[in-house]
């Protein structure tokens, strides 16, 4: 069983008093091993974290810890796993958060030596060989991967707004396993689905991005795929040993994930606002990419969106985030469509509150309001605080089969008739298809 790697850390902080150094109970405060102080003075832990007075203006912790053995021990893809001689982790499952008097979050440098042949790879911005994590704090970072390993980097068109002559960058690690496809196709298939997101997003959703594919043993097909934007973008995803090229061209795990680290982290009750979102927008990116039919998008949302009926009977408040979430932006789409004559709909939404917020919207934790506030502020009117209005903390009943019949829409078995006449054809085709005279980004399909 491959050894490590074992990780020797030094934190110091620049504070005027004591400063708590807080450990993740599932990693670093579990297995940390001979902590001590600045001084090589022994460190005992007190009430869930090591508190280090200052010296000399720096509070200093230093630990060792084996990654490795919190890989194979805790092996889940929400804290750690190991994987031959990489281990991918949460950063907080094995760097200490530290709690400074009066700072919400403070600035953290962060330098890692390796062996030659051993890499590290974070989603923070990079910087002269420094790791830069600002404005969140380290239990909201996402993933980092450390070990013996092939990576590959691809480029995409930046975000919008950036400078000319820029690219956003994506590092893709795949971690040891066997797959039916080739590691080219696996990169190749990132990148292509990159691509369709900027196609929607207009540019890519972040400047950069750590991409980690999990071998998944004893299944076909893209399995779990997660998102964890804190300080900077990281995606996660799970892919089955036996899948073929297909499989991944008919996948929506790794779109759905890109839609969502286009968005910041919505803190509160609004999970069903973020995956519904994902959910919404994922099948409308592909079909503008030229990788779904609009009549398959159609047939998905009449099968599936009934699932969110009883999130919009609970005000939004229980029921499938997914779906519930789903078909509350559904609804919002058409609403904002009418309103302006079919020139404005949730892309407008999604695309303006990222550029409001800035460059680093993504790796941010909002409220909702503040979400919903700089949404209309790009749609020029309250348009969707008014769908919020309607739709959240209230119930609602929706007849999905009266909607189909306005939309021109019906499935029969094997067949989806689309009709142009139908009261709200003209709604129907630009949801899917976007406005006239936009033209969508094409991408390749994969070659199967």
């Amino acid at each position: 069983m491959p050894a490590g790697p074992v990780l020797a850390v030094t934190m110091a902080c620049r504070a005027a008093g004591t400063v708590r150094f807080f450990g993740d109970g599932a990693g670093t405060a579990a297995l940390m091993k001979d902590v001590r102080d600045g001084a090589e003075e022994a460190v005992t832990r007190d009430g869930g974290a090591w508190q280090v007075p200052p010296r000399e203006g720096v509070a200093e912790l230093r630990y060792r810890l084996d990654l490795g053995i919190i890989g194979r021990a805790i092996s889940s893809v929400g804290v750690a796993v190991a994987r031959g001689e990489g281990v991918l982790a949460i950063a907080s499952a094995w760097l200490v958060e530290p709690q400074l008097a009066g700072v919400a979050a403070p600035s953290i440098d962060i330098t890692v030596k390796t062996p030659a042949d051993t890499i590290f790879l974070a989603g923070l911005p990079q910087r002269d060989g420094v790791w830069r994590l600002r404005g969140t704090t380290v239990r909201a970072v996402g993933y980092t991967l450390f070990g013996r390993l092939q990576t590959a980097r691809v480029t995409v068109p930046p975000p919008a707004g950036a400078p000319a002559g820029e690219e956003a960058v994506i590092d893709v690690a795949i971690l040891d396993g066997d797959i039916g496809v080739s590691r080219q196709d696996l990169i190749e298939w990132v990148r292509r689905t990159a691509l369709v997101a900027a196609g929607y997003w207009q540019g890519f959703t972040n400047r950069s991005m750590l991409v980690l594919l999990l071998p998944s043993a004893e299944r076909r097909g893209v399995g779990y795929g997660r998102t964890v934007s804190g300080g900077g973008a990281t995606v996660l995803v799970q892919i089955g040993e036996r899948s073929g090229l297909a499989d991944l061209q008919n996948d929506w795990v790794l779109p759905h994930a890109l839609v969502r680290s286009g968005m910041p982290f919505l803190l509160g009750d609004a999970a069903w606002f973020m995956e519904g979102a994902a959910t919404y927008v994922e099948p409308i990116m592909r079909a503008r990419a030229g990788w779904k039919a609009e009549a398959e998008v159609w047939r998905e949302w009449v099968e599936k969106l009934p699932r969110g009926l009883p999130a919009l009977d609970s005000g939004m408040a229980g029921g499938s985030a997914y779906w519930g979430g789903a078909l509350f932006f559904l609804l919002a789409d058409i609403e904002l469509r009418r309103a302006t004559s079919g020139a404005k709909g949730i892309e407008d939404c999604l695309r303006g509150a990222r550029r409001i917020g800035g460059p680093g919207t993504p790796t941010e934790r909002w409220t909702l309001d503040m979400y919903v506030e700089r949404c209309d502020r790009a749609l020029g009117a309250p348009l969707m605080a008014g769908v919020m209005a309607r739709y959240v903390g209230t119930a609602r009943q929706v007849d999905l089969e009266a909607l189909w019949r306005d939309l021109g829409v019906r499935v029969d078995g094997a067949t989806v008739a689309l009709d142009d006449t139908a009261p709200l054809a003209a709604i129907r085709k630009v949801i899917v298809n976007g406005p006239p005279g936009q033209a969508s980004v094409k991408v390749p399909p994969l070659e199967n």
